[in-house]
């Protein structure tokens, strides 16, 4: 029911990204990361193979083997850079502004790659990155005095939500991006008919369209009935 924000840092779709020749001898995993993130950027995972992995860089795909065993296996280290994103975890001393301002974190950094989303969405937990995340936020919810039980299930409630919300937002403004425009405000074309539906045309005047309050909203709701 909802689009995305006109996110400042939402990608813009373009022409395919340019081949950039490797020196020999240069090529590393920064190297590649680097390199398949610009493919993602310009094409959506979907353009994203070893292949042209190897074509961008001007080295034989057989070469990216020596650095990552699988296409998987990259993936996975792309996923990790997209979670850990470009911001020092919060730390400001008081544990409910640093969990929302860490879930805030978590989804402008998806959103920066919203073909991505789906795909690290979609693969199991196990970089680095998403594990100090889950360790921070775990230790904010036993600061505000949750036992171990209670921190575990408020953190998987609030951790899949954030998901679930960014994953809604992704799929839209994925769709923006490929038709390279901005997603419009929800209410645009929105109007179902009141005497059929009475109780959602009630709610059109009140969809947001700025996600981010509505993202907002929902920690809110949750975190609400957290102690502290």
């Amino acid at each position: 029911m909802t689009a995305p924000d006109e996110d400042e840092d939402a990608p813009r779709s373009g022409a395919s990204a340019p081949p950039q020749r490797t020196p020999r001898g240069t090529l590393s995993r920064e190297v590649l990361l680097d390199a398949a993130m610009e493919i993602v950027r310009i094409g959506g995972a979907d353009a994203f193979s070893m292949r042209a992995l190897g074509a961008r860089l001007e080295v034989d795909p057989t070469a990216v083997y020596r650095h990552f065993r699988t296409k998987n296996e990259l993936l996975d280290a792309l996923a990790d850079i997209l979670i850990a994103g470009d911001e020092p975890l919060p730390s400001t001393g008081d544990a409910r502004v640093d969990l929302r301002a860490s879930l805030h974190q978590l989804r402008r950094s998806l959103l920066r790659h919203p073909t991505m989303a789906g795909v690290i969405l979609r693969r199991p937990p196990g970089g680095r990155a998403y594990w100090e995340r889950a360790n921070h936020a775990l230790g904010l919810l036993r600061g505000m005095g949750l036992s171990p039980e209670q921190a575990t299930s408020a953190y998987q409630t609030l951790l899949f939500y954030s998901l679930g919300h960014v994953l809604s937002e992704a799929r839209t403004l994925a769709a923006a991006v490929a038709r390279d425009r901005r997603p419009s405000a929800p209410t645009a074309t929105f109007n179902p008919p009141a005497h059929q539906l009475p109780d959602l045309a009630a709610a059109v005047p009140f969809l947001r369209a700025d996600t981010a309050a509505q993202f907002d909203d929902g920690l809110d709701l949750i975190m609400g009935s957290l102690p502290g």
